[in-house]
């Protein structure tokens, strides 16, 4: 019941219409109708919904249709937008337990990790919101202290000065990061960009890689391993942003799992 009341707040003057698809992809869902909510949800996400809520009951319908990649992409998207959203993780713990690799997910560069091991708990647009707020108060400051100088002002503006580096350094880190994808079907990955290529190793539904480069419908992809190659664009979904529907996307991935554990709170 929160996640609905939580997307009424958040979407405003299209409350009304949102929350009338948001109901109606929630009932198909409590009544087993996976590719009707599935469609419920993606259309708001085609009409530039963005959602932590959103996108976690979407993970739980795809899990629930056998669409093992789809659900940890948007359980991937959940985490992006809020990452304090704790039944997202776990049901992202829960299906990553169930791929056929269990491959963990690419990490950042080893400078990301050491500078800036503390933007993972904090979501872009706030880490945007707080490098701007800090860098408008370093001027303001120093506008004060031209004004009327005033104890401390320029301590303060040394402080001020930091924290807008820091978090400035960290929203430019997750603007920039790699394309985040998960294989949505079984995928050979080659040495180059042709089917006669030799195959490097194989992605199987709901392996997490990093994306650096395209290239005439292939991409090329980097497991937490080291490993990388190319495949076929379409063997992936992304998680974004920006956020694109998955379900126009027709994937063979037959399967029967069990729900994830919170779904039924989440998607009431």
């Amino acid at each position: 019941m929160m996640a609905n009341i939580l997307m009424c707040i958040l979407l405003g003057a299209g409350a009304g219409v949102y929350n009338k698809e948001f109901a109606r992809a929630a009932k198909a869902y409590d009544a087993g109708d996976y590719a009707t909510a599935i469609g419920a949800y993606e259309q708001m996400v085609g009409e530039s919904v963005a959602h932590e809520a959103l996108f976690y009951n979407l993970g739980n319908a795809y899990y629930r249709s056998g669409r093992l990649g789809a659900a940890i992409a948007n359980y991937e998207r959940a985490l992006e937008l809020d990452p304090g959203f704790e039944n997202a993780r776990e049901n992202l713990e829960k299906a990553v337990r169930e791929t056929r690799q269990h491959l963990a997910r690419p990490l950042p560069s080893d400078w990301e990790q050491s500078l800036l091991f503390w933007h993972y708990l904090v979501s872009r647009e706030t880490t945007t919101r707080l490098a701007l707020l800090f860098w408008a108060g370093f001027w303001v400051v120093l506008g004060v202290r031209q004004v009327r100088p005033v104890r401390y002002t320029r301590r303060g503006a040394a402080v001020l000065a930091v924290l807008a580096v820091a978090f400035g350094g960290s929203a430019w880190a997750k603007a920039h990061a790699p394309s985040l994808a998960v294989a949505d079907a079984d995928a050979p990955v080659t040495y180059g960009t042709s089917e006669g290529d030799v195959v490097r190793f194989e992605l199987h539904p709901g392996d997490r890689v990093t994306v650096d480069q395209h290239r005439d419908g292939w991409v090329r992809v980097r497991t937490a391993s080291g490993e990388h190659g190319w495949t076929r664009e379409s063997n992936l979904v992304f998680v974004g942003p920006p956020y694109a529907r998955m379900d126009q996307i027709q994937k063979p991935a037959p399967g029967n799992g069990t729900a994830p554990e919170n779904e039924t709170s989440a998607s009431r």
